[in-house]
């Protein structure tokens, strides 16, 4: 079964969108909006406030409105890239004993 949703727009009080959450169209699981509690706040990060490839903003402390950051986790590297670094260091060692003449 595929299941739905709409896009939820977010706007001001002259009518600017502010936020979309955009559609989601077959998915496999159900995804419904959540409903907003209390009143809807923001903070202003300034620009390079946080490393975006390294970690993202999991979600904003209410009382401080200082970003709770959570780190992305390292992906595992190919089996191609595996190879790709031991040809790398295999090319050194063979630099380097150019250089020196080879082992004595």
């Amino acid at each position: 079964m595929n299941f739905s949703r709409g896009n939820r727009i977010f706007f001001d009080s002259t009518g600017k969108i502010l936020w979309q959450t955009g559609e989601i169209w077959e998915s496999t699981l159900p995804v419904q909006h959540e409903e907003i509690k209390g009143e809807i706040r923001y903070v202003d990060l300034e620009v390079n406030y946080y490393d975006s490839l390294k970690q993202y903003i999991a979600s904003i402390n209410p009382e401080t409105k200082e970003p709770v950051f959570e780190y992305f986790s390292e992906p595992e590297p190919s089996k191609e890239q595996l190879k790709i670094n031991q040809l790398e260091e295999d090319i050194l060692l063979l630099q380097t004993d150019a250089q020196v003449g080879g082992i004595l």
